[in-house]
């Protein structure tokens, strides 16, 4: 008897030590832990020969992020500097074009399965509002900046940014819960996601945050209604930011997006 109480006890004790040596992930173990390599080239292409005075180049890496910053001193009302990027295979940045077709000098960039795997924004630095700065991307590789100046001896910045995200990027855990009879997703939100005043660039963040939303919770038993939910996530990401859990219900009706903000978030 003595001898099968010591077999439980050892087996009871080796089955603890095996629990206690698991490695709980916080956020969703089906996170893709590999971020795909994203850089700028060292070496930009010079702009305009005659538009330009002096220009310099240099760029820095910080984490997943790669900024370059190109200063010059343009010597005509218009200026172009053509940016290469350094993406892998089948990657491909798009910029942000709104309902009324207006492209914003921030985007995405898309993997060859069209899933975003980061974002990129184009900014003058300290402008004055003297400049005004168009992007264009000429084709999957490179980009076109043109800086409209109305002061040709000013000194002009443009700062480029590219950071590779994951869904770590922006929410600590993710959860399926149940609100009342409603299953729901639970998000709790970091401040990458809630913290940016760039309104050009939250376009962008918007719409690299769901996506990973996706890439981790569409093959759930719960996920269903794709449309209501991203109506949801986008009036909480436009108007509720600050709430402690992001919670998006799959049983809620899939109205329009603005019948969802006058629902304060939640149509019924």
């Amino acid at each position: 008897m003595k001898s099968t109480c010591k077999k439980i006890t050892s087996a009871f004790c080796i089955i603890l030590i095996l629990i206690s040596s698991v490695h709980i992930t916080p956020v969703n173990a089906l996170e893709k832990k590999n971020k795909v390599s994203i850089n700028l080239l060292t070496k930009v292409s010079k702009a305009n020969a005659g538009s330009v005075k002096t220009a310099s180049y240099s760029k820095v890496n910080e984490g997943d992020n790669t900024i370059l910053h190109v200063s010059f001193v343009p010597s005509t009302a218009s200026t172009t500097i053509q940016v290469p990027l350094e993406l892998n295979k089948d990657e491909s940045v798009t910029l942000y074009q709104n309902e009324s077709r207006r492209t914003f000098n921030s985007g995405n960039i898309y993997n060859g399965q069209n899933r975003s795997i980061g974002i990129i924004d184009v900014e003058i630095v300290n402008n004055d509002e003297q400049a005004q700065l168009t992007t264009t991307v000429l084709d999957n590789n490179n980009l076109q900046l043109n800086v409209q100046s109305n002061n040709i001896l000013s000194l002009v910045e443009i700062q480029v940014k590219m950071k590779v995200t994951s869904f770590s990027t922006y929410f600590t855990n993710s959860e399926w819960i149940n609100r009342g009879k409603m299953a729901s997703l639970s998000l709790s939100q970091k401040a990458d996601i809630t913290s940016s005043t760039n309104p050009n660039l939250n376009y962008a963040i918007k719409i690299d945050a769901w996506d990973k939303i996706k890439s981790i919770h569409d093959s759930d038993t719960n996920w269903y209604n794709a449309g209501g939910m991203q109506d949801q996530f986008d009036c909480h990401f436009d108007f509720a930011k600050k709430k402690n859990a992001w919670n998006l219900e799959p049983s809620r009706p899939d109205v329009d997006y603005f019948a969802t903000v006058m629902a304060s978030c939640n149509p019924k």
